[in-house]
């Protein structure tokens, strides 16, 4: 430090010196900011470039309001320096500021107190000082000015003339030495200072960082000779002096700012951290989440209040309503209003709100009336899908009872405020649409649940019914067929299979409970579908029935397996529409929506499950958490089972535990693969009924088919696949064998190599291939007969045509 002073006296690191020059003899220089612009905060510029902004300071490293008690020195003792100034060289009361890295250089005295010492050691009659900023263009300008001989840090009578020739410095980044201000035409002070005290002698110093870029100004004004007031001018000795001082003070300087930053970025990302976490809770109103986010800010930036407008779609005008936040004996009070249109503070909303700006202006005490109270404002719009402005008003400087301008770091914590407002309001929003939606859900279920609830009557005649025998309603035969038995006997056949498999009697069912239970199932099936229906989940759960009873698969299952075994295949095909997964996601319905794949296999589920938790169905009451948790995961993995795409995924697996005959009943997960094999096996099972049953289920199988092609065609204007082409109904033979090869016999015969009781739907499926086999073969016989004669007949055309043959 005291080399780099110094050094100063010889080679000053400002650049060189204009020296002192004839007013006359230096051209008028283009200012880079108005001055009017930076006093008058209230001047519109029409084309919204910088309206309503202003120009003062928003960073400014003695500002009262940020501390750097981790940084830098003590406040100074005394008024005076410890030790003679050496003018030019190393100055022990600059080197005092360096040395002392625990002073608070943010004190004003400190600030006061340095150009005090700068008067002194020029002569001059006052100094002034100013840190640079940039505004919001980009373009850099001066901070508020801090005089040696004023008490307030923020002087908003300051002269103009200063800060033009200040700003000169700034812009140039050299010194300027001027004999006679009044004279010079490059600053006009006679436009602005008519009194006999105005400015003569002038001379400005950057003060510039390690980078040499200017981050501040210094001005001694009218130079008296020692011991007397007689006006002098500065010489070239004196800029030295001045400059080499700077060297010092724009480290100081430069490293307050980076102190200060430091602290101010720890600062914010702490607050940050904060409105984080506030946001991410559920508040019972909007303004709630702002009292609790507003909480966060107003200590920070000391601002009197916080305004928030919002918009919302039902507003006629810019806002629909204004929230005023304040924060009274280390309370935060929220309230709603009504928007005056006549309020300032609304006014520069509206402003913001159209330029979609930050907003920072201070009004001069001359300019605060009893109309509005507003010191110090800025404001910030809401962005994205939310509209409003969030605004700060009125910063307090607490140990000086005064107003203070907004910092450019108050700035950025109304930037994120608004931001997390945002996203906070927006989440409220959606969680309001939410609750609307549950809502709506509730009430759905409410009316579902009516709709597939059975009448009392029909519940009492299924309770006081005598249940048939297994035997009498041929339950125990895999060739058991639905199509002589009334809708009361099918019903009946349910309730048997439970009562068989003492299901009631293991988990406590009520037998009511059961028979409205069996109800409800019917009933959720549709009537309009062809196949997928009650009648085909009658045959699914008799399947499932007959299994369960063979000796292999009753002594090796538990009774919560056989009970979710049971229940999943009677529910499998819950309120099918006639349609498979393919044509639901090329027809982009809400199930394909809902659930992505498997779609009706999981609204099978659902549908499941809405039964068993609708009130006067629920056989599961009586289960222990655990057993119902676990009943319920079996019942979801046991439905989606029936979906053949999961089906050919799994199957290899089992296959091949067949063929090595390695399948361990201890092994869950061969447990698991066990009973979705029998799911499917259950669910396909109509290939192994005798051959008159098998062939009318066909048909009314490719009935439904046809139909589903039908629409593809006249909705999506597509070729539907063979088996549901209409046109193709000829090949129905063929396509039954190729799902029997494909899909039916390799399952059958793995089964049937694990259980020897399941061989009955093996030797069912070979039998009715055989049938269909000879469908074919008697249709390719046909066809060949066909051709034949449609030669012969071309033959006979031919010989007529040429005069029949030639006869000698």
């Amino acid at each position: 430090m005291t080399i780099l002073g110094r050094r100063r006296v010889s080679h000053p690191m400002c650049g060189p010196s204009r020296r002192i020059l004839h007013p006359a003899t230096m051209k008028r220089p283009h200012s880079f900011f108005s001055v009017h612009q930076i006093d008058n905060p209230e001047s519109l510029d029409p084309g919204g470039e910088r309206s309503l902004q202003s120009l003062q300071s928003t960073y400014f490293p003695f500002s009262s309001c940020v501390s750097r008690s981790t940084c830098l020195p003590h406040s100074l003792s005394s008024s005076r320096p410890a030790g003679q100034c050496r003018r030019g060289e190393s100055c022990n009361f600059m080197m005092r500021l360096v040395g002392d890295p625990n002073r608070p250089l943010q004190n004003k005295n400190v600030c006061l107190q340095v150009l005090q010492h700068l008067c002194e050691i020029t002569q001059a009659q006052s100094c002034c000082f100013s840190m640079t900023t940039v505004d919001k263009t980009g373009v850099k300008c001066l901070g508020p000015v801090f005089q040696s001989n004023e008490e307030s840090v923020y002087d908003y009578t300051q002269a103009e003339w200063d800060k033009c020739i200040m700003g000169y410095v700034v812009s140039s980044g050299i010194p300027l030495n001027i004999r006679d201000a009044r004279e010079d035409p490059r600053f006009q002070i006679e436009l602005y200072e008519t009194g006999e005290d105005g400015p003569k002698s002038v001379l400005s110093v950057p003060i510039l960082n390690h980078k040499k870029e200017v981050i501040g100004v210094i001005m001694a004004v009218n130079k008296r000779r020692r011991g007397t007031c007689v006006d002098s001018y500065f010489s070239e000795q004196d800029e030295k002096v001045l400059s080499s001082h700077m060297v010092l003070f724009g480290l100081i300087l430069e490293n307050s700012q980076l102190c200060e930053s430091s602290e101010q970025e720890s600062k914010r990302n702490q607050i940050l951290l904060e409105l984080a976490q506030l946001v991410s809770h559920d508040y019972p109103s909007v303004d709630d989440m702002l009292s609790k986010l507003a909480a966060v800010i107003l200590p920070v930036t000391k601002a009197e209040f916080c305004i928030v407008f919002i918009s919302d779609d039902s507003s006629t005008g810019p806002f629909s309503r204004m929230v005023h936040i304040e924060e009274t004996n280390c309370s935060v009070q929220c309230s709603t209003r009504d928007c005056d249109t006549s309020d300032i503070s609304y006014m520069y909303a509206v402003h913001v709100q159209n330029s979609m700006e930050t907003l920072n202006f201070v009004n001069r005490p001359a300019q605060i009336s009893k109309v509005t109270q507003v010191r110090s404002l800025i404001g910030t719009p809401l962005r994205g899908k939310q509209r409003g402005v969030c605004q700060l008003v009125n910063k307090r400087n607490v140990a000086l009872a005064e107003t203070e301008v907004f910092s450019r770091a108050d700035e950025l914590l109304l930037e994120d405020f608004a931001v997390y407002f945002g996203l906070g309001l927006q989440n409220f929003n959606t969680q309001q649409k939410a609750d609307k939606i549950r809502a709506r859900l509730a009430v759905t279920k409410e009316v579902l649940s009516y709709q597939i609830s059975v009448s009392q009557e029909e519940i009492h005649d299924l309770e006081e019914s005598v249940i048939p025998s297994a035997d009498a309603l041929c339950l125990l035969d895999f060739s058991f067929s639905d199509f002589n038995m009334s809708q009361t006997a099918m019903t009946q056949a349910v309730v048997r299979m439970f009562l068989d498999l003492n299901l009631p009697q293991d988990f406590s069912i009520d037998y009511k409970i059961l028979c409205q239970w069996v109800l409800s199932i019917r009933k959720c099936y549709r009537n309009n579908v062809v196949y997928h229906n009650w009648s085909h989940a009658l045959r699914t759960a008799q399947c499932m029935f007959v299994m369960l009873q063979t000796k292999e698969l009753k002594s090796n299952f538990s009774s919560l397996e056989v009970l979710a075994l049971m229940i999943a295949s009677l529910s499998h095909d819950l309120d099918h529409r006639g349609v498979n997964n393919s044509y639901i996601e090329r027809s982009n319905q809400p199930l394909a929506q809902l659930y992505g794949h498997s779609s009706l296999e999981h609204h099978h589920n659902d549908m499941c499950l809405l039964i068993l938790n609708n009130p006067g169905s629920q056989i599961l009451s009586s289960l222990s958490l655990k057993e119902y948790g676990d009943c319920v995961q079996m019942i979801e993995k046991n439905i989606l089972a029936t979906d053949l795409a999961i089906y050919i995924e799994k199957r290899t697996k089992f296959f091949k535990l067949a063929q090595n005959n390695s399948c361990l009943w201890k092994d869950e997960g061969h447990r698991e693969l066990l009973r979705s094999m029998l799911m499917t096996a259950s669910d396909i099972c109509a290939i192994t009924k005798p051959w008159p049953v098998q062939k009318r289920i066909a048909e009314l199988v490719a009935t439904e088919f046809y139909a589903q092609g039908d629409r593809e065609k006249c909705e999506f204007n597509i070729q539907p696949i063979d088996v549901m082409d209409r046109e193709n109904s000829s090949r129905l033979p063929h396509m039954q064998v190729d799902y029997i090869d494909g899909i039916c016999s390799p399952l059958y015969e793995a089964l049937a190599s694990i259980f020897e009781s399941c061989s009955p739907l093996k030797e069912g499926c070979r039998g009715n291939k055989k049938h269909w086999q000879q469908l074919v073969d008697s249709r390719k016989e046909e066809e060949s007969l066909k051709i034949k004669r449609q030669n012969g007949e071309r033959e006979e055309a031919s010989l007529t045509l040429s005069g029949g043959p030639f006869i000698e």
